[in-house]
């Protein structure tokens, strides 16, 4: 789910990955994407807050990895291992 992936054109404008971030207990573990906390298409900058995850039972902050417009790729309740491509922002 990629948003509006017709209108995407890879090689106009460089894509940075998303990724679920690793559990502090046991990288192996899943955790969950708790919620997205802005809209798929929105303008982001480096840095801020776009999803909130469960890993180890505990809720963490993932911030976008660069300013751009993110696409995301995971929703709200789906389980991911650590390093897994939750959003694109180009």
């Amino acid at each position: 789910m990629l948003g509006a992936s017709s209108e995407r054109n890879p090689e106009a404008h460089p894509v940075t990955d998303l990724h679920f971030p690793r559990p502090h207990d046991d990288p192996r573990e899943p955790g969950s994407l708790a919620r997205w906390l802005v809209p798929d298409g929105a303008r982001v900058r480096s840095g801020a807050p776009v999803a909130e995850v469960v890993t180890d039972g505990a809720p963490r902050t993932v911030r976008a990895p660069a300013s751009g417009t993110l696409w995301r790729q995971g929703r709200a309740g789906e389980r991911f291992t650590a390093g897994a491509i939750i959003g694109l922002v180009e």
